[in-house]
């Protein structure tokens, strides 16, 4: 009787632990705690993004700006009364094609430049003036960046008019242990007091309730949190190989897999 007893014990703990995991494993996400009246405020306006998925950054060049690939000369040469105007873009090589000349700019300021095709042009023309103009334009893909309890964290290609829902479904969605009534949206350049806006997507899935599933602005980053219990559930699904082994001897398979939910 005395070596039954521990055993006993251990089956029922065992079988508790089975059943809190289970119960446990249970929640879902998408689910709103909150009853069908409790409809949200309307969240935050957000200015419509502007069309397109891409954007030109224009920068404004100094005097000092180095000349890179990609970038943009326009070009005047002027010779006594009259003047020819030019527009050529940086190729890798460095080099720009004015009319038949072919200038080396790479790395030096409109000032170097200006130098350069003066010297080349001088052959060529006499007395010959040149004003270089540099314009740089780079087309950037707009993106924010989704962290927390989804399943690919990471950076998201930004498309035109894209809501907090839209970034967690190009993360991959979210997890089992997600909590989707507390989405975190962290916005503004100030590092030290962000703007934070929340998202409640369980009223979406749940209600269809939309007003909380807020309209993203480029580099916005995404938090979606991890339920208390969905950590709890975790360290129970590491303990069942554990818990399963110690009740063995006393319940059969069938048994250990209609109490775990047939996750065994």
């Amino acid at each position: 009787m005395r070596q039954l007893i521990p055993r006993h014990l251990i089956g029922l703990l065992g079988a508790g632990a089975i059943l809190a995991v289970a119960f446990l494993g249970c929640h879902n996400p998408a689910s709103s705690s909150l009853p069908p009246s409790a409809i949200s405020p309307p969240g935050t306006a957000v200015p419509p993004l502007p069309k397109g998925d891409v954007y030109a950054d224009e920068t404004v060049p100094t005097s000092e700006t180095p000349i890179e690939t990609g970038d943009t000369l326009e070009v005047v040469i002027r010779r006594g009364a009259g003047e020819e105007k030019f527009a050529s873009v940086v190729r890798e090589n460095g080099k720009v094609s004015i009319g038949f000349m072919e200038v080396d700019v790479g790395g030096v300021t409109a000032a170097v430049a200006e130098a350069r095709v003066e010297e080349a042009a001088v052959p060529y023309m006499h007395e010959p003036r040149v004003q270089v103009l540099l314009k740089k334009k780079v087309l950037k893909v707009k993106r924010v960046f989704v962290f927390g309890d989804v399943k690919k964290p990471g950076m998201v290609p930004m498309p035109r008019h894209m809501t907090v829902l839209q970034a967690i479904a190009a993360a991959d969605m979210y997890q089992e242990t997600a909590l989707m009534e507390e989405v975190r949206v962290i916005r503004g350049g100030n590092l030290a007091k962000p703007y934070i806006l929340m998202a409640d997507l369980a009223r979406a899935f749940t209600y269809g309730d939309m007003t909380r599933n807020i309209s993203l602005e480029e580099n916005d980053i995404v938090f979606v949190p991890r339920e208390h219990l969905g950590d709890a559930s975790e360290a129970g699904k590491m303990m069942m190989p554990i818990i399963s082994a110690a009740i063995a001897p006393l319940y059969p398979v069938f048994i250990i897999n209609a109490l775990s939910g047939g996750k065994l």
